[in-house]
């Protein structure tokens, strides 16, 4: 059974956005989460972005290689700057490197990956604090004997 597409709303997003710490950890969680949001990416598009690929000014993100292997630019607004620009200013105290990165250790500067920032987004507050519907939070997936499963969170 497949259900409708219910992605969370602008103010679901404001509040885990808010729950973030302040500090480096929490600027990039907060960057990330508008590049994805604002900009439309997936995560592996926002992974992939390094610094000259934004643009301020014109409020453009440039994505190297999306979806297709196919270059594209895509637009982000005043708000999602504005929410980019302290991870931004912290980035600079780290080595050259992607956008989104590794931010301690020995391995600091280097890309941050998939596997790594899906612990970073657990850590927020589930959507059902924010007084969103407990549907939402939770997904169903199959088994192979067709059963429905809880996943997860």
């Amino acid at each position: 059974m497949l259900y409708p597409a219910n992605p969370p709303t602008d103010e679901e997003i404001v509040c885990v956005m808010r729950h973030g710490r302040d500090d480096p950890h929490g600027f990039r969680l907060r960057a990330m989460i508008v590049v994805l949001r604002r900009g439309g990416l997936r995560i592996q598009e926002a992974l992939a972005l390094s610094e000259h690929d934004l643009d301020p000014q014109r409020g453009s993100v440039f994505v190297r290689r999306g979806k297709g292997g196919h270059r594209r630019e895509v637009g982000m607004d005043g708000w999602g700057w504005e929410n980019l620009r302290p991870w931004l200013s912290e980035r600079l105290e780290l080595p050259a490197g992607p956008l989104f990165c590794v931010i301690d250790g020995p391995t600091r500067g280097r890309p941050w990956s998939a596997a790594r920032s899906a612990p970073s987004f657990a850590a927020t507050p589930s959507r059902r604090a924010s007084g969103g519907a407990s549907h939402r939070t939770s997904c169903v997936m199959h088994t192979p004997s067709s059963a429905p499963a809880r996943a997860s969170r």
